[in-house]
Parts: structure tokens; sequence; C-alpha cells
């Protein structure tokens, strides 16, 4: 028997969605009256980078796929390990890109969730990590979190200009973008470390989490008594009240308009999960919250957006989603979590991997799919035949 571990509840904003009619979209793509008519019991999430766009540039079939779904009342998500900003502003960005219309509604990125803990730390310092100048401060105050106590390293070395182990070639950009905060100084404890995409400044933020992870209760420049402790749970390290680490993306790398994939928030975390190795001489493990593809959080988190977003969608559906196909191009992120959610979940999850990005042709992946095509309208096409026999045809150019 398949079940959820995520309540509605834990999803704050899934419930507060704008009102949503996939029947007024119209557009170029033509109504398919046999497709109309079939029953819509699936729907569909897919990946962006790799599957729908490549850098700024559509991948052939996006914008096709995508119309041919909302034209038909097909429902589907973006569901990406991609951040930075707020989902307003990333499904705006997606629909320039695509020329067409995505709603903040259709979209779960790798931070959405850390919506769920706004409130825990609404009264206390957090650290965030990521983006670029002031984005992801604002992207976490927009999240709930208070805006008078979100810091980033930029702040911290504004403050503490010796804290950066070797400042000499990012001064310049953490003097611009850093901000002296009242009431912020070493006495500050710090409750939360967020990742929320990946950190530009490595050697600084790898410096500052290390601090922070061995301090004595989140205050800068402190050690704590208990670390090294055998006595104590994981050696005694995280025992003493040390910030909570957050991480929204596993992807290790991810695709770029550069020829072979560039490191992503992965990277980040495996370096510092060696540099703990190293300072802890392997006795600790480095523990950490972490959702984003393939998280069960991330995955349960994005069937109730789904089925909320077709509820409104459809007041009266005749069918509830029974079936979801995941559109990947990362057998490590998209497939994997895919094949584990079908396992977990109280809905059926299919995959299929696109061969526009991460994945090459002709290479086996680690977790196998359970279709493998060309690009993303090979992808609906098989999908949708799948569900209803009605064949969509092939991608006609333009």
């Amino acid at each position: 028997m398949k079940n959820s571990n995520l309540p509605v509840e834990s999803c704050p904003d899934v419930l507060h969605l704008e009102r949503i009619s996939l029947q007024d979209k119209r557009t170029q793509t033509q109504e398919i009256p046999d497709l109309l008519k079939a029953p819509h019991d699936f729907a569909f999430a897919f990946d962006i980078d790799g599957v729908l766009l490549r850098g700024k540039v559509p991948l052939p079939g996006a914008k096709q796929s995508l119309e041919t779904l909302q034209t038909n009342s097909i429902p589907f998500i973006l569901l990406t390990n991609g951040g930075g900003l707020t989902e307003a502003g990333h499904a705006s960005r997606v629909g320039q890109r695509l020329t067409m219309e995505i709603e903040e509604a259709q979209f779960v990125q790798s931070h959405t969730p850390f919506k769920m803990f706004a409130d825990q730390y609404k009264d206390d310092w957090i650290l965030v990590l990521g983006g670029h100048r002031h984005t992801v401060k604002e992207l976490a105050a927009m999240y709930g979190f208070k805006k008078e106590r979100i810091i980033t390293t930029s702040d911290v070395t504004k403050h503490h200009p010796s804290i950066h182990p070797f400042p000499e070639m990012t001064t310049a950009y953490h003097d611009e973008y850093g901000n002296i905060l009242d009431d912020f100084s070493h006495e500050q404890e710090i409750a939360a470390i967020l990742v929320f995409t990946s950190p530009r400044d490595w050697c600084l933020d790898l410096q500052i989490c290390l601090d922070l992870l061995l301090s004595s209760r989140g205050k800068l420049g402190t050690r704590s008594p208990l670390n090294g402790d055998p006595s104590l749970p994981n050696y005694g390290y995280q025992q003493d009240g040390q910030p909570k680490l957050f991480f929204c993306n596993p992807d290790l790398e991810w695709a770029t308009p550069h020829s072979i994939p560039r490191l992503a928030q992965g990277g980040f975390r495996a370096a510092l999960e060696g540099v703990w190795a190293a300072a802890t001489k392997g006795t600790a493990k480095l523990e950490a919250w972490t959702c984003g593809k393939p998280t069960a959080v991330t995955y349960q988190y994005a069937e109730k957006v789904l089925e909320e977003y077709h509820r409104k969608a459809e007041p009266h559906p005749k069918n509830d989603i029974q079936t979801v196909y995941m559109i990947g191009d990362n057998p490590e992120s998209d497939i994997r979590g895919a094949l584990s959610a079908d396992s977990e979940s109280h809905l059926t999850w299919r995959s299929c991997l696109v061969e526009t990005g991460v994945h090459r042709s002709g290479t086996v992946p680690a977790y196998p799919p359970t279709k493998t095509v060309s690009n993303v309208w090979e992808a609906v096409r098989w999908a949708v035949e799948e569900e209803t026999k009605v064949d969509i045809g092939p991608l006609e150019d333009g």
C-alpha cells in the first residue's frame, strides 16, 4: 500500500494558489479531440535544464510539448533543482524564454520546501548561501524569514574582514554587497545555514560553514568543548547548539551551454563533507537536512502541488491524478527520484530519460528509466499514447 509521509499542512503555499483554468488557455497548438475526450488521470513533472532549455535557449519541442498539454487540459508542473528566484520570478523567466505562459502554481524549485521552516526560525539569525548580490537574502525574506536576521557570507566578511583566508580575488565583491547589520556580532547565535543555490565564493563559504559547525551554539569565533568527545553521539560534533544545515540540491553537476556538465550545489556539499571529514579526523558524520531531487520530501511536495493545481484547473475533475510522468535528463536526480517516489507514494510514478542534457546517448544510466527517448517531445508523445492510446505525432518543424 503506497503512502505519502508529507502532509498537506506541511506545504504552506500549496493551498494558496491563484485561480487557474487550463481550459481558458489557448495557444497555436491545435486541440486534439480524441485526447480531450480521454480520461485525464495522469500528469507530468518536467525538469528544465537539459529538458526544456539549454542555458537560455529552448530545446527542440519544448514549447510545443507544454502547449500541447495546456491546450488539451493535461496538468503539468516544472520540477527543477534550479533556484535563486521566487517561484513567480522563475516561472516568468522560463515562460519568457519559451515565449509562453507558465503559472507560479506550476513551479517547484529546489528550495521551495524551505518555506516550511520560515515559522520555525522566524526569530532567529540564519545564514543563507548562494546566488549573486542580494538575491538569496531577498528570497529568504519573501519565504517568511525575518529580513533583519538574514545574513550572507558577504555580510560576515564586512563585519570581520579577517575571516576570509584568501580574500585577494573577492574582497571588492564582498565589500560592495556586504552590509553592516544592526545587532550582529560574534556574540549572535546563528541558528541555521540554508544553502539556497550553488555558492560562488567556495573558499569563504566553506570556511564560515566549518567555523559555525564547530562552534559553540552558533557563535563565530568559538569552538565547542564537546567536539571530539567519544562518549557523545557523533563524537560530540554538532551536539552543542550549532546551526542546523540545510541543502536543497543534491545534483553534483548540471547542464549548461558548456560542452560538458558543470559543478552544482552537490559539488559544494561534497567539498564541505571532505573538509568536515578532515577537521573531525573521520570520526563524525556531517548532519544535514536535504531536499531537492531525488529526495522523497521534494517528490511528496511536488505531488501536493500537482494535485492542488489539478483541482484548481478543473474544479470538478472527472478523474483524480493516478500517474505522474517525470521527464528528465539526469538519471541521478530525475530518474532516481521517480523510482523512489513510485515505491513510497500513493501515486504511480513513471520516468522518461531524454538525451538532450546530462545523459548521453549510448551510455547506460545508473538508474533505469521507464523509457529513454531523444527529446522532450518524444517523451510527451510516448506518455500520452501510453495513457490514452492517442498518438500526437512527430514534432513538426517550426
